[in-house]
């Protein structure tokens, strides 16, 4: 029996490393209100020397660690030094990457219904927010 919703690992790109906790902000908000669960979360930062660091949120002084408590203690860890590794090679100099593992918890009886029918995801494409805009748009014009 299925016990988790479908997963999409999400990577975030940013030319500068400059979090204002916003968006962590709005990720708690959706995993409060039940439409999502993130699962773990990897931030990597690249210097100027090509040097690349993970940030573990246990490494977080306490203020900032409390801005990823809604982030379950026991799901952490999914990602690994071989995913860091990775994701640190196609990184420019100066910026960072956020990589979260996010748990599609409104799909999670939708998934198992299918699954009871016999069917299974064959396949799943993610189309990027700015390209529905632009399409609604061309819609309109």
């Amino acid at each position: 029996m299925m016990k988790h919703g479908p997963v999409d690992v999400v990577v975030l790109a940013f030319a500068e490393a400059r979090f204002d906790g916003s968006a962590l902000a709005e990720l708690e908000k959706q995993a409060d209100s039940g439409v999502i669960r993130v699962l773990d979360v990897i931030i990597l930062l690249k210097d100027e020397d090509e040097a690349c660091w993970r940030i573990e949120a246990s490494d977080l002084p306490p203020e900032e660690a409390a801005a990823v408590a809604f982030i379950e203690a026991e799901t952490m860890g999914l990602f690994d030094d071989e995913d860091a590794a990775m994701l640190c090679e196609g990184m420019l100099p100066g910026s960072a990457v956020a990589a979260l593992a996010i748990e599609k918890t409104w799909a999670t009886e939708l998934a198992k219904a299918i699954a009871a029918e016999g069917g299974e995801m064959a396949f799943s494409y993610r189309v990027p927010a700015s390209a529905v805009d632009e399409a609604f748009e061309a819609l309109t014009a």
